[in-house]
C-alpha cells in the first residue's frame, strides 16, 4: 500500500507533498481529488483530506492575506520543520483570525 499525500492548505491552495522516500515536490489539488501523480519521482499516491474542508476554506478564505490561508495536518512533516501550527481546528483557525483583526 502507498503512503497518503496529506492535503493541506498553502498560501489558500490545496496542496500535497509527495511521500516517496527521497521526494522533496509538492502538487496542486483540485477539490476531491483522490490521487496525486508527482511530476518528479511519478510516485501516485492517495490523496487524505480533511473532513472539514468547506468549515476550513469559510475561515480562511475571510483572511485577506494568501499568505494568510495556511492549514496543515497534525504533525504534518513541513509544518514541524518550520515551527507552524499544525493540527488546528476550525475554532482554532477563528479565534486566531479574531486575535488578528479577521471577523
Amino acid at each position: 500500500m502507498t503512503v497518503p499525500a496529506w492535503a493541506y492548505l498553502n498560501w489558500g491552495r490545496w496542496v500535497a507533498d509527495c511521500p516517496g522516500p527521497a521526494c522533496t515536490s509538492a502538487v496542486a489539488l483540485q477539490h476531491g481529488q483522490t490521487t496525486a501523480g508527482c511530476i518528479e519521482c511519478h510516485l501516485v499516491a492517495p490523496v487524505r483530506w480533511p473532513d472539514d474542508v468547506p468549515d476550513l476554506e469559510r475561515v480562511l478564505w475571510r483572511r485577506p492575506e494568501p499568505a494568510n490561508r495556511n492549514w496543515f495536518p497534525l504533525e504534518h512533516p513541513f509544518a514541524l520543520a518550520a515551527g507552524l501550527p499544525h493540527g488546528q481546528t476550525v475554532a482554532d483557525l477563528e479565534a486566531e483570525s479574531a486575535e488578528n483583526g479577521v471577523s
